[in-house]
């Protein structure tokens, strides 16, 4: 699937934006927009969050894992802004079937922003192990949160009690302390690997051909010096002579 570009999303971004404070100065200045007014208002935030969304997807991958999340909240972007749109200007209000496609447009939002989060803490993510802890814990709460949130939306009337709210405010405070510690490791963290690798003009090996070069060279028919009669494979010794060869005394 090819990804929008950065370029396009940041132009559609700056036309909804741009559409949104000329229809709230309007809405300012005279005494109201009018039905269709509210509406281009209400279509212009919805494309102004769903594209900012989906650029918070946007960009190269790490893994494919890490495809897959930001092809989730790219399609779950588009999707909810076109049920939004959708349930503004052709359904009627007070309808059963507004309320339904109302309902939708909020959950595909809600899981369009958990993916553009986990998108770009993954993206944040460099290979040491404070990140490989606190990534995985990081994106489990947020998807936990989600799903708390998401109850209130998809289910009508759904009221629980006190127990519930605690949980799912810890989630959000453990959600945001881990995004926060990606933040800090990302910028002053350790490096991204754990093992050192010599490579560049000055050492154009890696520690792992360095160790083979070790073993080839231990081996017998690599050069390997015979301890005994003090050669190696193909020379001779000084002091004997070779085979044939007639001494000079004799």
């Amino acid at each position: 699937m090819k990804m929008p570009t950065r370029k396009f999303l940041l132009s559609v971004i700056i036309i909804s934006l741009s559409i949104t404070a000329v229809l709230g100065i309007v809405a300012v200045l005279w005494t109201g927009l009018g039905e269709t007014g509210a509406k281009i208002l209400g279509s212009a935030i919805g494309v102004d969050v769903a594209s900012v969304l989906t650029l918070c997807c946007a960009g190269p991958a790490k893994s494919a894992w890490h495809r897959a999340v930001q092809v989730t909240g790219i399609l779950s972007a588009c999707l909810g802004v076109v049920t939004g749109l959708f349930v503004i200007w052709r359904l009627a209000a007070a309808s059963g079937l507004q309320e339904g496609m109302t309902r939708t447009a909020v959950v595909l939002f809600l899981l369009a922003a958990a993916s553009a989060h986990a998108s770009l803490v993954l993206a944040w993510r460099t290979y040491n192990r404070p990140m490989r802890i606190v990534v995985p814990a990081t994106i489990l709460c947020t998807a936990v949160a989600t799903v708390l949130i998401g109850n209130y939306v998809v289910f009508p009337g759904f009221a629980p009690d006190r127990g519930y709210l605690r949980a799912l405010t810890a989630v959000l405070i453990l959600d945001a302390l881990g995004t926060i510690l990606i933040l800090l490791l990302h910028r002053f963290g350790p490096p991204q690997a754990d093992t050192v690798t010599l490579t560049g003009p000055a050492f154009p090996w890696s520690a792992e051909s360095c160790e083979g070069e070790v073993g080839q060279a231990a081996e017998p028919g690599h050069g390997a010096v015979d301890g005994e009669r003090g050669e190696g494979a193909g020379l001779e010794v000084a002091q004997q002579e070779a085979d044939g060869q007639v001494g000079a005394d004799a």
